[in-house]
């Protein structure tokens, strides 16, 4: 009988929190001008999958709107392939109209979905889908995922939400305890990884946990049961560097660096870059003569765009002065720093956007440590959660009209 009223719980708590984020995205995109149905001229993917089609790597022709690698009088799309699979999937039924908001609507509730399972297991129904709809709505990932007229759906934000989706998965499926899934998620981050590379840094972190599932007495062997469950997201490794060298004669090259941005200015990740950038992300938001007015370029006040930092931060510092931090969350926190600090790295730190979008890339990892905690919601956690959302949305259309 309480194994039927957990289940109801779970389908109503998550049903709820996903008609939640469901109505945010729909009110967003009311003030924003957003159109789910409508193509986005920015969505670079779909030019790349009519390019596939036609059996081809390199574009036909120059876009000049478009953020496009130049390579011996070529031109290709440089970002990295995964996210153009939907989108070559969806051009057999809409050809280049691809409906390229709602694809990043998707991955949003996608990945709001696979963060309440997670989230339910070490929580109560209620509490997991109160914070799973606070992952989603509360900080950038609102913005990425509805981002107004014209750019909903566009090159940045479907490799950026896409990412989110398969990275959360594969935490939610590493943290459970069966065997398909931990290969599931490995696949999972594999592909992810050829949405942001730098979502690589979790693979050290995935890895470990496959390893305490399947361990031994001696190491060796514990080893050798981890390879059949390796050997799919390597071919998947390999297949991103054989693309790769087709098109710019280097397994490690996505593009980015043939950038006439980056050839002209430097290259894309510059050290001196990270505490300039850092101090921009902490500018503060402000009222002029009553009116809600922030930096529009180069991030700001990570603290409120991206307050999962803090409560995953939070939950982990009381952890490890407890004495009951592992290995696993010990991992998980240098994966999510040296993380934040190589995005830090990235010379113009995002560039036009709501709060600091790159962060946005850190989110599973802090969904997971957060979870590990293993208790649920404290009053002190869940009174700023309505603030925090409510603000992050009026916050987000306000910035659209600036």
């Amino acid at each position: 009988m309480r194994d039927r009223k957990e289940k109801i719980l779970f389908f109503v708590y998550g049903g709820v929190g996903f008609l939640a984020v469901l109505s945010a995205a729909f009110w967003v995109a009311s003030k924003t001008g957003t159109n789910f149905l409508a193509h986005s001229a920015y969505d670079t993917f779909t030019l790349q999958a009519m390019t596939w089609r036609e059996g081809g790597v390199a574009l036909s022709r120059n876009y000049p709107w478009l953020e496009l690698a130049i390579y011996q009088g070529e031109y290709y799309v440089s970002f990295p392939p995964v996210p153009t699979i939907p989108m070559w999937l969806l051009s057999f039924a809409f050809g280049m109209d691809t409906p390229s908001a709602l694809v990043t609507l998707l991955y949003l509730l996608g990945g709001y979905a696979a963060a309440f399972c997670l989230l339910r297991r070490h929580m109560p129904s209620g509490h997991a889908a109160c914070f799973a709809v606070f992952v989603s709505l509360g900080g950038s990932l609102l913005d990425v995922a509805v981002s107004g007229t014209g750019f909903g759906g566009a090159v940045w934000y479907q490799a950026q939400t896409l990412a989110f989706l398969l990275t959360m998965l594969a935490m939610l499926l590493l943290d459970g305890g069966r065997p398909l899934g931990w290969a599931a998620g490995l696949v999972c981050i594999a592909l992810a990884v050829g949405a942001r590379p730098f979502n690589a840094l979790y693979v050290p972190v995935l890895l470990w946990m496959l390893y305490l599932h399947v361990r031994e007495e001696r190491v060796p062997r514990g080893i050798v049961k981890m390879l059949p469950y390796i050997v799919l997201p390597a071919l998947i490794a390999a297949a991103y560097g054989v693309y790769n060298y087709a098109r710019f004669g280097n397994p490690l090259e996505f593009g980015h660096n043939y950038l006439p941005e980056f050839a002209q200015y430097g290259p894309m990740l510059q050290p001196g870059c990270v505490w300039p950038n850092f101090k921009n992300t902490l500018r503060p938001v402000q009222l002029l003569q009553g009116a809600l007015t922030f930096p529009n370029i180069s991030g700001f006040a990570v603290y409120l765009t991206n307050p999962m930092f803090l409560y995953a931060g939070g939950r982990a510092l009381a952890k490890a002065l407890r004495r009951e931090a592992d290995g696993t969350d010990a991992l998980l926190v240098a994966a999510a720093l040296i993380h934040a600090a190589t995005l830090l790295m990235h010379r113009t730190n995002g560039g036009w956007q709501y709060g600091t979008r790159y962060f946005c890339d850190v989110v599973p990892a802090l969904v997971l440590l957060f979870s590990r905690a293993r208790k649920p919601l404290r009053l002190w956690e869940a009174v700023p959660i309505g603030a925090l959302v409510a603000f992050n949305m009026y916050a987000t259309v306000v910035f659209h009209g600036l």
